[in-house]
């Protein structure tokens, strides 16, 4: 059997990266859109429905659907009616194929490195869909913390009692950060889909990694918000979803173990 280089592994976890992050875009994209409509409803359409321009309605043929190729050879514009077609779709692609390249070539060729795809893939789809809905689905969430106590019965990132303590611990602390600030202020600081966020990458992490999440989420928002007031793209007082920052949170303790701040 021919042995798989490293660097030949990380050029095809590159490209199905892509094909990945086409995926992604096209699920963040419908998906929130269609909560009004019944499960079989949405499994018809995020499953069976062509792509097409959201401006005419067009349907794209297949080799217009030729991750981030397809876009930068139209120049950004639907073949149509040469409506400007968002960035955000070669953004995501780009950016998953980055991601799961860099995996692949810290992890090698192994079931870690698989579980940690899984894993990524799952992550950006909740923080896209947070970005530009503050919403975060439990049909996502919740399969994902599930996975992670049913790979810890191994003991593939952490051991048993640690994922299940992790999942407790990061819905407890969250949740009582919320309660404590809705009592001083009377408002809802975030949303109960974060606590169930950080339970997920608690059981997949153990709840030694909740202080470095949580840590890493809360730095990282807060310098974003900073930046973003500085430069006049949002309030100081309007809402900035936490769920990115917990996921940033879940993908260092990925790439890098659950005691990073410690050795630092």
């Amino acid at each position: 059997m021919p042995t798989i280089h490293p660097i030949e592994a990380v050029l095809f976890t590159a490209i199905l990266g892509l094909i990945v992050g086409s995926f992604l875009s096209m699920l963040t994209w419908r998906w929130p859109r269609m909560l009004h409509l019944n499960a079989s409803e949405q499994f018809r359409h995020l499953s069976f429905s062509r792509s097409a321009c959201p401006s005419c309605h067009a349907t794209l043929p297949w080799y217009r659907l030729i991750p981030l190729i397809s876009w930068i050879w139209s120049r950004g514009q639907c073949h149509h009616c040469h409506t400007t077609i968002s960035r955000r779709y070669p953004i995501i692609e780009f950016v998953t194929a980055l991601l799961s390249a860099a995996l692949v070539y810290h992890a090698g060729v192994n079931w870690l490195a698989l579980y940690g795809l899984i894993f990524l893939w799952i992550l950006l789809a909740i923080a896209i869909i947070d970005i530009e809905h503050q919403l975060i689905l439990d049909a996502l969430s919740l399969p994902l913390l599930w996975l992670g106590l049913i790979l810890n019965t191994q003991h593939v990132f952490t051991t048993p009692e640690q994922a299940i303590l992790g999942a407790a611990t990061g819905y407890l602390i969250l949740w009582a950060i919320f309660q404590t600030f809705k009592w001083l202020t009377g408002k809802e600081g975030m949303g109960y889909g974060d606590f169930k966020l950080l339970a997920a990458l608690g059981a997949w992490f153990g709840a030694l990694a909740i202080p470095q999440i949580i840590l890493i989420a809360s730095i990282s928002s807060l310098m974003i918000g900073l930046a973003l007031v500085l430069l006049k793209r949002r309030s100081f007082d309007s809402p900035l979803p936490f769920g990115p920052f917990l996921a940033l949170g879940g993908w260092v303790s990925l790439m890098f173990g659950s005691e990073l701040i410690q050795q630092l």
